[in-house]
């Protein structure tokens, strides 16, 4: 009996989905894996590497984002399509290189910028549909599409501290695409 629940512990930490996400301030390109977990998987925790072209900059940047959501409850269109109307959550996300920091350098004066330039605290809120892949032999279980509108804290406070910025400067969409994992 211990032995089984060894495997089952060990089981539960191979990643359930793998996942592809365009935009959303971690990278105009993301990919990643995570954990869909709950009596009815409506919590994930997601890992992405993404990646920043050097568009006017020297050259382009990487960025590492741990993410967590919540999806309150769902909607079933078929057997095999599910509407989920809510999805949020909040992650982090940071800047890979030496240009950024999370405490301003002593060249600055104290205070002088009140955030870091290396981490950023994002929430966002959105909805996915899911399609539940029928075949047994297939080695994905389902594929999720989704779209978030997020911002950051950085957003959030010049949003509120600059009236002549437009909601779209401090909001944004992300797309994205999960494929879950079949679990045998």
């Amino acid at each position: 009996m211990r032995t089984k629940e060894l495997k089952k512990a060990a089981f539960s930490l191979v990643p359930s989905i793998y996942m592809l996400q365009y935009a959303g301030s971690i990278g105009l390109l993301s990919a990643g894996t995570g954990w869909d977990y709950g009596r009815h998987k409506q919590w994930s925790t997601d890992f992405l590497l993404g990646y920043v072209p050097k568009y006017d900059t020297d050259r382009a940047k990487l960025t590492l984002t741990l993410r967590q959501s919540y999806t309150p409850w769902e909607i079933k269109l078929s057997e095999q399509f599910t509407y989920h109307p809510l999805r949020t959550g909040a992650y982090l996300n940071t800047t890979l290189g030496k240009q950024f920091w999370y405490k301003e350098p002593d060249k600055y004066p104290n205070s002088y910028y009140r955030f870091s330039t290396r981490l950023r605290i994002n929430i966002f809120v959105g909805q996915d549909f899911s399609y539940k892949i029928k075949s047994n032999s297939s080695y994905f279980e389902g594929i999720k599409f989704y779209y978030d509108l997020h911002t950051s804290d950085l957003y959030l406070v010049s949003g509120v501290q600059n009236k002549y910025l437009k909601f779209d400067d401090y909001i944004g969409l992300a797309l994205g695409v999960k494929l879950q994992i079949r679990r045998k």
